[in-house]
């Protein structure tokens, strides 16, 4: 293969939340630097059976069971040529999309897992899958995968989102520019909008009863994170249009005096019609005991109906 390939991992389960995560990839990645291995762990009996464990009247069960699980095959096979329908449609050739299928081994997301380390650039799955619960912000696969893969770029998808804007959460801190990055390499001369976004909290400390800290020393607070940061700008910028982005689609938004900054790029994202977030691993404040930095987890639950990409 050659060396401007891309190869993503998309994890489909058969819903219509992975069926809109097909449809964002084809948009997203250029088809001719691209290739897209969609992939499949198959259960042979539904989740709740494993309750039963190796109960003796587990074989009672086994009839509805084989008539369900030939079902979910046939139901599997119709969605993995529709996918792959879809990215053929959009540009991506039939010979750079590897449809692949296999039973459980361990467990779904280990199996997932296990199939992240065999050489991709980057994983994507969906926020919710075929359960679809209501209560749970992040599905449980998903959760999963995000909290152990570590080195390989990974999105959760939620929604059907507008895969044309990108803002990237950015800090100036090594793991922001690796988002910088990880859009310079994987999504090279498109023609898009992107838009690194600062955001400044305030001090913010507050007693019950007054501010501790006065107007002018948060200002002088903001000014100063603000310059700190402000001279990394010119460098990520370069990088995105040495990478070919155009210059008038690629800019800068710096937002003072924020009490969260997740739910600042939140808002951001949603106001500016971005449809895709890219967030560090971690950001400033590395914490070596947390696999993914505080912001960065916030942003990914409070961005259902987006695409947030973590690197």
């Amino acid at each position: 293969m050659r060396k401007d390939i891309k190869r993503i991992l998309l994890a489909v389960d058969g819903s219509n939340q992975a069926m809109d995560v097909v449809r964002y990839i084809s948009a997203f990645f250029p088809p001719t630097h691209t290739e897209v291995v969609l992939f499949h762990v198959a259960a042979e009996v539904p989740e709740s059976f494993l309750d039963l464990g190796r109960n003796r009247d587990f074989g009672a069960y086994m009839l509805p069971v084989n008539a369900w699980s030939r079902q979910v095959k046939k139901d599997i096979g119709e969605f993995m040529e529709k996918g792959r329908n879809v990215l053929i449609h959009t540009g991506f050739p039939k010979e750079r999309i590897a449809l692949k299928v296999q039973r459980r081994k361990i467990g779904i997301a280990r199996d997932i897992l296990k199939e992240a380390e065999q050489g991709y650039e980057a994983v994507v799955v969906g926020r919710s899958g075929v359960s679809n619960l209501k209560d749970v912000v992040v599905g449980s696969v998903a959760h999963k995968l995000v909290s152990k893969i570590h080195a390989t770029p990974i999105a959760v998808v939620g929604g059907n989102p507008e895969p044309q804007k990108v803002l990237i959460g950015f800090d100036g801190s090594e793991g922001s520019m690796k988002g910088v990055d990880f859009v310079c390499s994987m999504l090279p001369g498109k023609e898009r909008v992107i838009t690194l976004c600062l955001l400044v909290r305030s001090l913010g400390i507050h007693s019950k009863s007054e501010l501790l800290f006065s107007v002018e020393q948060e200002n002088a607070w903001l000014r100063a994170m603000s310059s700190h940061i402000e001279p990394s700008f010119p460098e990520a910028e370069s990088r995105l249009i040495d990478a070919g982005f155009h210059p008038d689609h690629v800019y800068i938004r710096i937002l003072e005096n924020i009490r969260s900054r997740a739910e600042g790029i939140k808002k951001t994202a949603e106001t500016g019609g971005f449809g895709t977030i890219v967030v560090g691993r971690r950001g400033l404040s590395v914490v070596k005991e947390f696999t993914m930095g505080r912001v960065s987890r916030k942003v990914l639950h409070m961005a259902g109906k987006m695409a947030v990409w973590i690197v």
